[in-house]
């Protein structure tokens, strides 16, 4: 009854123009708050992603890895909703499937706040953690804080295994004590950092709190580190990039894992995704496949929709990316600033999915808009006119910038520019709005590859 009622509350939500992703799970779960164990019992195998940032373009990669390479049917909450409801709605919706148990493997995107419940009702058979950033500080608070929730989240799977960032500090440190753990990262490139201009975050030691001494830093504290006072530093990674090629169209590198090596290229902007493409290769391979039989794959994947997703209109080409939190947005600002975007749409909203503290617009590294000056800015959502004064105190011409707080308006007015390349940075809560928004306005999505996993949530 639970399923039935949660699916049609689902349809209805549809029907009436709504996403409905977690509605179905969280009607569900009113009824029967029971329903994800149970759910869990129809799974061969359980891999959860969690982290910061990351987890959804990693978890959409892995899971068409694992359907379209090992022919396995894939449960997963592709669109992103990774809390109780979300994850619920996404078994659900599998459920009427019917097939060995052994050939059923859930991919599931979870949130931090919602690991531990999660882990309480699903036997994970292995967990990925892609990063630790300070992110909405009203839910999260501090760095120290999210590693210690997800640590202890972790002692309730005591039994899986760890695949973690070793270029983060925090994230390696959740390696500790345990069994079974893989390690990934990046190995020096040309485009690492030296000094400490970035958004620097986790820089203490988790062991002794002394502050560590850093080689060089590929974004934020992710880097090559170790500890002058009790010697703890980055574990050496089972899987790591070498040979990081940046060129036009994306990044070449040579990846290296356990008794082999596979030439990868990526078209994804930044060096983020480089990480989470590590990342889904690693947890392959840990899952029985080699790196080397999903090259192709690969060198085709988009990411999910909002996660840079490239949309045509008639002779403009518009980049969605969703932002939430400093290192995120400077690192998508940095990923595509050489494509030179000659207007700019940033939608900020403060609602509960976003984080209601905004405070984090003021650590944001905006030196690509500083550095080409000129470009069109448009200050929209529930906190534009906010972001209008961070601009301005960047040093950014009050002239080039727009406020425009309705999400449609604003879209018309970027719109308007005389540019071919526009880039919208937005919020949780504005991202459908403004990819819906495109979609009436006539825009046509390069997400194709989506289509090919079953619709799960």
């Amino acid at each position: 009854m639970a399923i039935y009622l949660g699916r049609l509350a689902g349809l209805i939500s549809r029907l009436l123009g709504r996403e409905g992703t977690s509605l179905p799970g969280w009607i569900a779960l009113r009824i029967y708050p029971d329903l994800l164990r149970d759910l869990a019992r129809t799974l061969g195998k359980v891999i959860i992603i969690t982290g910061t940032n990351g987890k959804t373009t990693t978890a959409n990669l892995l899971a068409r890895i694992l359907k379209e390479i090992a022919g396995l049917e894939v449960v997963h909450n592709r669109e992103g909703a990774n809390m109780a409801a979300g994850i619920t709605a996404a078994l659900m919706a599998s459920v009427s499937r019917l097939s060995k148990v052994s050939k059923r493997v859930a991919v599931l995107e979870v949130d931090e706040g919602s690991l531990r419940y999660i882990l309480k009702q699903i036997p994970a058979n292995l967990i990925v953690v892609t990063n630790i950033l300070r992110d909405q500080l009203d839910r999260y608070h501090e760095l120290e804080q999210t590693l210690d929730y997800i640590r202890q989240s972790l002692a309730f799977a005591p039994q899986a295994e760890l695949l973690l960032n070793a270029d983060d500090p925090l994230v390696a440190s959740l390696g500790e004590s345990r069994d079974i753990v893989y390690y990934f990262g990046l190995e020096r490139t040309p485009y690492i950092r030296l000094d400490r201009g970035d958004v620097q975050e986790g820089h203490i030691c988790p062991r002794c709190r002394e502050l560590l001494d850093f080689a060089y830093y590929h974004y934020s504290h992710l880097g090559q580190y170790h500890c002058p006072r009790c010697g703890w530093g980055r574990p050496f990674p089972h899987f790591r990039v070498k040979d990081l090629r940046k060129r036009q169209e994306g990044y070449n590198f040579t990846l290296m894992y356990p008794k082999g090596e596979a030439e990868v290229f990526t078209p994804l902007p930044g060096l983020y995704n480089c990480y989470n493409i590590l990342a889904a290769l690693s947890a392959g391979w840990i899952l029985g496949i080699d790196p080397r039989e999903a090259v192709e794959l690969v060198a085709i994947f988009k990411p999910g929709q909002g996660r840079a997703e490239v949309f045509k209109i008639g002779d403009k080409k518009v980049t969605l990316l969703l932002v939430k939190n400093p290192t995120g947005l400077s690192e998508a600002l940095r990923a595509v600033a050489e494509t030179r975007p000659g207007a700019y749409l940033l939608a900020i909203n403060d609602l509960a999915a976003d984080g209601r503290d905004v405070s984090w617009l003021w650590d944001v590294d905006w030196e690509p808009l500083i550095k080409f000056p000129g470009q069109r800015i448009i200050c929209a959502g529930l906190r534009a006119w906010d972001m209008a004064v961070c601009l301005r105190y960047q040093g950014i011409k009050l002239d080039l910038v727009k406020v425009v707080p309705q999400q449609a308006r604003s879209l018309r007015e970027v719109l308007q520019e005389e540019t071919g390349e526009i880039l919208i940075l937005c919020t949780y809560t504005n991202l459908a709005v403004y990819r819906r928004l495109l979609l009436r306005m006539g825009g046509r999505s390069e997400i194709k590859d989506l289509s090919s996993l079953p619709r799960t949530a």
